[in-house]
């Protein structure tokens, strides 16, 4: 065998257990994040993501979709204070509900991502 094939071969080897070692939940699991948007954002949010309170961002229309996940956290982590919001409303940190971690957060924010309508 001949050392470029053998680079070849050592080269897919590596992409392939790269693609099979990575933690499923690197980027957040929508489904786990969809009982903490149920119990703690759909109040406002809405259950899918509509919400007819003014001010508060329809998630379904992609709405705060153009944010990064670590701006989305932070939103979440310490609340938003929106004075231009018509309802006068603001968002407590973690939306009033328990402390998230790290994994919480990142399968809430990958649920509302999937919340998006085409």
């Amino acid at each position: 065998m001949t050392t470029k094939n053998l680079f070849i071969q050592a080269s897919l080897i590596l992409i392939v257990a790269i693609f099979v070692y990575t933690p499923a939940g690197a980027g957040g699991n929508p489904a786990d994040g969809e009982q903490a948007f149920e119990s703690i954002c759909s109040s406002c949010h809405g259950a899918i993501g509509i919400t007819e309170i003014p001010g508060v961002p329809v998630f379904s229309n992609g709405e705060r979709m153009d944010k990064t996940d670590e701006q989305l956290k932070h939103s979440i982590r310490n609340g938003v204070n929106n004075p231009d919001n018509p309802a006068g409303m603001v968002m407590p940190p973690f939306g009033g509900g328990p402390v998230l971690n790290e994994k919480q957060l990142s399968d809430v924010i990958a649920y509302i991502r999937s919340l998006k309508k085409n």
